[in-house]
Order: C-alpha cells, then structure tokens, then sequence
C-alpha cells in the first residue's frame, strides 16, 4: 500500500521547484499543509524527486510478480496420489521419484494438502503383574530408606533406550504424515 497519493506526491514536486529545488525547505512547507505526522521526511522527498526527474513519475511502479511454477496443480495432483499410493516414503525420497524439489514438496504437503509430520511414541503395555512389581519396589525403597536415610537420593533413574538385534523399532527417525487434527 502507498503511503501518500498521487495527489500529495503532485503537491511534495510542485513545492520542492517553487521553492528553489531545497529538500530542507520543501519539507518545512508541506509540514505547514499537512502537518508532521502526515508529510515526508527530507530523504523520502529526495527520493520522490529523484523518481521523478528520472522516469517524470510520481508513483511506484508496480513489481513484476514471480510465477511459482513449483507448486502447480499438476504437481500438488501428483504429490496427492503418491502420497495415496505409498504414504511411509520419506520426505527425502518423495521428491526424488517425483523430481521436484525437497523445498516444495514440503510446502504442498503442508500447504495445499494440510498433512503434518506425526511423530510415533511408543508407550509400554501395562500388564496386571505391573502393579505388583511396582508395590514391591516401592516398599524395597521404603525398608532401605529407614536403614540408611539418604537411600532414595542415590537412586538414579532413567529414561535411556535399549535396542536389540531382534527387531525392535528405533522411533527416533520414523515419522508418519497424517492430516492434523482441528
């Protein structure tokens, strides 16, 4: 959006020539007619009247817009039905088969098609055996806790992963795309 109209950009080049091409001065002027919070500053006046003397315009010209051609319905109707098709094929290897690149594929999964990167967790079974195990645990640490009153301090807990050569999955790369829920 223009800050200032072609009307008040007529006004800023009339009054910098009526007042002997002075920035300074042209500004004091239109500061007198429109008040400080609405005139220019000295540069962007400087600018205007550079603008104007080199292409005798007072407004901005339009920019030329950039035609996306990644994300075409073409492509986002072949992301669609790949995904359809074999929907655990990595991002890295998605736009290789379909050549288009990682960038876009991962805007018209997101964008145009609405799927989000879902992370599996893998939570532990609870069994009826469970409950016991964990009460007599917890009364192993309460009887050593009487004999030595520092016990459940030195009691280290956790959270490491073991993976075994007989198939246990390692989660932390594996991820699934899914539509994201409202």
């Amino acid at each position: 959006m223009e800050r200032y109209t072609q009307e008040r950009r007529v006004i800023f080049v009339k009054k910098h020539y009526k007042y002997g091409e002075s920035y300074a001065e042209t500004v004091r002027k239109v500061h007198g007619i429109f008040g400080r919070r609405n005139a220019p500053n000295q540069s962007t006046v400087q600018r205007m009247i550079k603008k104007f003397e080199e292409t005798v315009s007072i407004m901005d010209s339009k920019l030329p817009v950039r035609h996306r051609t990644g994300r075409s319905l073409d492509n986002i109707v072949t992301v669609s039905e790949s995904v359809a098709q074999s929907p655990g094929t990595s991002i890295r290897h998605r736009p290789q088969k379909l050549d288009i690149q990682r960038s876009t594929m991962q805007r018209i999964l997101t964008k145009d098609l609405h799927l989000h990167v879902y992370k599996i967790q893998m939570t532990q079974e609870l069994k009826p055996t469970d409950n016991v195990q964990r009460q007599e645990f917890v009364n192993w640490v309460l009887e050593n806790q009487k004999v030595d009153g520092n016990f459940s301090k030195k009691i280290i807990f956790s959270d490491e992963a073991h993976f075994q050569i007989d198939g246990c999955v390692n989660t932390q790369n594996c991820q699934i795309w899914g539509a994201k829920n409202p």
